[in-house]
């Protein structure tokens, strides 16, 4: 049973002569980038499930409710007094949140939950526990006692107020380490950030703990992504499912029951997700790349190739005008600096551009349609008559798309393929029904336009065999979220 998975039998069983051992194990999710450390849990009787914040009086699980869902009774089983465990695992795991408390045997000195009448017997070892979660930003404690505890044993001397953080010293981030700070050779320091105790009994209102809870959330769920490397002037990029909020699909907002489809990270505002919740995503994008949210371009689609030019006065345009202008195009280009376009997939190949000797990039959508009637070559011309760029000097990056193993098509898929001149012995195979391969129709696309093969970069990611990080149309439904791959050419000051 899922209930008795978190439970830690020995430490119960070797519990008495008045010391409790932990009852639960480290719920630790790889992708954590929020640990919560708490003081201990409450005695057994005052549970209503087996897992952390277990006591159907205390407002975390309705918090976090809040904070993701709009609802606080999200995690509340209906009918019953008690959380939905089942949904709450995911919720984390999805989520990236890990949890555990800062002792691992206490005393207790009275018969309450209060953690001022807890007597440490032994402590936690926090240093072996951060070392199981390489992508840890931020230590969580909500009560003084957990505060007071972390701030001994990292050696700090300053406790934070509630709804702030401090640095804690000797602490990096091994994810940032390993990838995202390889430039500059550095990680991120973990950070030990105070909020108000989810307990009814802490002098402060459910909506202003919300708030507290929704800040420090906003501040480190940011989106990841997927970086290529085409050159030091350009940021390029996929984004994944991961770090953005839990989105609702509008059939299911009134339910307050998530799909699960656009789950976490979607930007697209033509799949069906609710606005509230692209708008905060394109906030944490925007917020990554240090731009502005009128400076993030994306066009609606639609499966052509028509290719849009962004210049100064498409953006001197208002937020409709711009929407407009790039309505039904299936590919962007620019030569502005501090602009991110881009272009949305779900199984379709993104595609993108870099001339480095004109500082011009492109973001091309190419579905199947798009790849039959040559959208790659068309982008490359483009970029020639617009820029004068010469397409031996063009990098390009062939983003996260359906594979050949996984596009199955039918008859006159193949066909249009087939008429429209493509080597099919190269592109194709048979098994039941003809698949294709979209990744290498493009690059073969690029290499006809004169981009030399060694300038091209290949994603090995197969959206359909990946769908918990990204989004795929075919396994998800067309009603889920998009990834989103994007190129900046970096203002002086970025």
């Amino acid at each position: 049973m899922m209930e008795d998975r978190y439970l830690n039998t020995e430490n119960i069983e070797r519990s008495g002569d008045g010391v409790e051992y932990h009852p639960l194990v480290p719920f630790l999710p790889r992708n954590a980038k929020v640990l919560f450390l708490g003081s201990f849990p409450p005695q057994r009787k005052r549970w209503c499930m087996n897992f952390y914040y277990p006591n159907f009086i205390n407002d975390h699980w309705r918090i976090e409710g809040e904070v993701f869902f709009g609802n606080r009774q999200h995690f509340v089983l209906d009918g019953h007094k008690a959380f939905d465990i089942g949904k709450i695992v995911a919720f984390c795991e999805q989520q990236g949140i890990a949890f555990f408390d800062t002792a691992t045997a206490v005393r207790r000195l009275k018969d309450n939950a209060s953690d001022e009448h807890l007597e440490v017997v032994e402590p936690t070892d926090i240093r072996r526990l951060i070392g199981q979660l390489p992508h840890v930003e931020v230590i969580v404690t909500t009560g003084q006692k957990a505060t007071e505890t972390l701030c001994r044993y990292f050696g700090l001397d300053e406790v934070p107020k509630v709804g702030c953080s401090v640095a804690i010293p000797e602490t990096r981030n091994q994810e940032r380490l390993r990838v995202g700070e390889r430039r500059s050779g550095i990680g991120q320091q973990i950070r030990l950030y105070r909020l108000p105790s989810s307990s009814r009994a802490y002098p402060l209102a459910f909506d202003k703990k919300v708030a507290a809870y929704r800040k420090m959330f906003d501040e480190v769920m940011r989106p990841v992504l997927d970086f290529y490397d085409l050159g030091r002037e350009v940021t390029a990029f996929t984004t994944t499912r991961l770090g953005g909020r839990e989105s609702i699909s509008r059939v299911a907002a009134n339910t307050s029951e998530s799909s699960g489809n656009y789950a976490s990270f979607n930007v697209n505002r033509f799949c069906g997700d609710t606005d509230e919740h692209i708008r905060r995503n394109r906030a944490l994008l925007c917020q990554r790349l240090g731009i502005s949210d009128d400076h993030l371009l994306m066009p609606h689609q639609v499966h052509q190739t028509r290719i849009a030019q962004v210049d100064e006065r498409l953006m001197a345009l208002s937020e409709k005008g711009r929407e407009e202008a790039l309505e039904g195009c299936d590919a962007l280009m620019t030569d502005l600096r501090g602009v991110c376009i881009g272009v949305s997939t779900a199984d379709c190949i993104p595609v993108l551009l870099y001339d480095e000797a004109h500082h011009a990039v492109c973001a091309i959508h190419a579905g199947w349609r798009g790849t039959v009637a040559r959208i790659c070559q068309q982008a490359v011309a483009a970029m020639t008559c617009a820029y004068g760029s010469r397409p031996e000097q063009l990098r390009a990056q062939i983003g996260p798309g359906i594979s050949l193993d996984s596009f199955e098509v039918g008859q006159e898929v193949y066909e249009a393929f087939c008429t429209a001149g493509f080597d099919m012995a190269v592109i194709s195979h048979k098994e039941e029904k003809w698949h294709i391969d979209l990744p290498e129709c493009n690059r073969l696309q690029l290499i006809a336009a004169g981009i030399p093969s060694e300038s091209i970069s290949l994603s090995a990611v197969c959206t359909y065999r990946q769908p918990d990080r990204y989004f795929s149309a075919r396994r998800l439904g067309i009603n889920s979220g998009r990834l989103f791959t994007g190129i900046i050419i970096k203002s002086p000051s970025y």
